[in-house]
């Protein structure tokens, strides 16, 4: 079977098998609780106060603190860890947020736990933003630092959103993340994209032609594996983003597809086609010390790694249809995961290791992304509109990238981990096959 064929295999493998999805209903609290034991968990109220800029500061000055304070406030919404106190329609809070004197009796009366204040400090030559927390319950400062206005001021908000949230929860943000995708510049022309988790400054990786699929980030951030059609072949490069110089990981005769870099950055699990049929590889990053993990007749293919490294999941039709299952890294305790659904396919390892998501095909034909503990006894279906596919986490293990159609065109969604927030991110006519970075300096 030519590569093309074998790809577009899956479209129509056992298309035709009963579905047997178990219907019962399960809230997402109920699998939160199942499958976390976190149930309980509270989110910190905050409220924020607008950013304050002198009299007499210029009208451009006072509109970019207003747009640094959106962004900011918009990355602390998403990350889920805090609930907001807010005016009632048509209101403001007047308490005072003067450094010298904040009201925080007045601010506490919102119902908050936390009141965050921002001041443009204009400086001859170095203008700054000086953020400021408080502890609304025992009134006092938390902390406090200045930040030096950049040109790039959405990722400066995406900075100090990173570093309130780390303070406050202990957590690491993910609002200096970027998505990678497959972008459709041309009828057969498909180069890799990237765009901040929010969707603004979107750039061009790639630009050399041909159809370039299946970006996967290093966890360094600094390269990202793919593959691409050569002259015969479906074949698999790493692109390293500080030269944009690209290396070739394995052009063996067939097919070469799906690379996912391990979590120590040190390997990639691919499936390849040299010896046959499809089966998944473990080869060292530089293309190197190649290792046959899977053995069998069916298609195996999509390797995900577990964020421990000693497993990874992968789809096989070895029993008549796509499933996932599991193998250790060594080729012991293979497993099968997924028994609901005649179609499984495109599973992601959580990064937090305890919920794999993947996409199976629904009895109306569509195909929907859900999400399965790694033991497989429940699951929850995440999307219902259109046709979702491609899923992938954010390093938090909070949020999903995912690749729609629902609008006409394919498009590059998120949603929380629990289906919850949908949100288009691309407007491009045309993007695929997403896939979040780690967090990025």
């Amino acid at each position: 079977m030519n590569s093309i064929a074998l790809v577009c295999s899956w479209l129509v493998l056992a298309g035709q098998v009963p579905d047997t999805i178990n219907r019962s209903p399960i809230t997402a609290d109920e699998l939160w609780l199942k499958l976390t034991l976190s149930g309980s968990r509270r989110r910190l109220a905050l409220v924020i106060a607008d950013f304050t800029v002198p009299k007499g500061t210029k009208p451009d000055t006072a509109r970019l603190t207003r747009q640094i304070q959106e962004v900011f406030t918009a990355d602390l919404r998403f990350s889920l860890y805090f609930t907001f106190e807010e005016p009632e329609s048509g209101k403001v809070y007047n308490f005072s947020t003067d450094p010298k004197k904040p009201d925080l009796k007045g601010w506490a009366s919102t119902g908050a736990q936390v009141l965050i204040c921002g001041d443009y400090q204009p400086r001859r030559g170095n203008p700054q933003l000086n953020l400021r927390l408080y502890d609304l319950a025992s009134s006092r400062l938390i902390a406090s630092k200045a930040y030096s206005l950049k040109p790039d001021w959405r990722w400066l908000a995406h900075q100090m959103a990173d570093e309130v949230i780390k303070l406050l929860t202990g957590e690491e943000g993910i609002s200096c993340t970027r998505i990678a995708f497959s972008r459709l510049v041309a009828p057969g022309n498909k180069e890799l994209a990237a765009v901040d988790y929010d969707g603004a400054n979107q750039a061009m990786l790639t630009g050399s032609g041909g159809l370039k699929l299946f970006p996967d980030w290093s966890p360094d951030g600094s390269r990202i594996a793919y593959c691409s059609y050569g002259t015969s072949a479906l074949n698999c490069y790493l692109l390293e983003l500080a030269t944009k110089k690209v290396f070739l990981l394995s052009d063996r005769r067939g097919l070469n597809t799906t690379p996912a870099i391990s979590p120590d950055g040190k390997s990639v699990a691919l499936s390849m086609s040299f010896e046959g049929n499809s089966e998944i590889y473990l080869m060292d990053i530089n293309g190197r010390n190649l290792r046959r993990l899977t053995t069998h007749p069916a298609i195996d293919i999509s390797p995900t790694w577990a964020p421990n490294g000693r497993q990874l999941a992968f789809v096989s039709d070895r029993t008549g249809s796509p499933q996932i299952y599991i193998i250790n890294v060594d080729g012991t305790d293979l497993h099968r995961l997924t028994f609901s659904g005649s179609y499984n396919t495109s599973p992601v390892w959580s990064p937090k290791g305890d919920l794999i998501a993947f996409v199976q095909r629904q009895p109306d034909g569509s195909n929907q992304i859900c999400v399965t503990n790694i033991l497989g006894d429940t699951y929850l279906q995440l999307t219902w509109q259109g046709n979702n596919e491609e899923p992938c986490w954010s390093p938090d293990g909070l949020h999903l990238a995912f690749a729609s159609n629902r609008t006409g065109s394919w498009e590059i969604w998120t949603m929380d981990w629990n289906g919850t927030n949908q949100r288009q991110v691309t407007r491009t006519g045309g993007a695929f096959s997403p896939s979040w970075s780690p967090r990025l300096k």
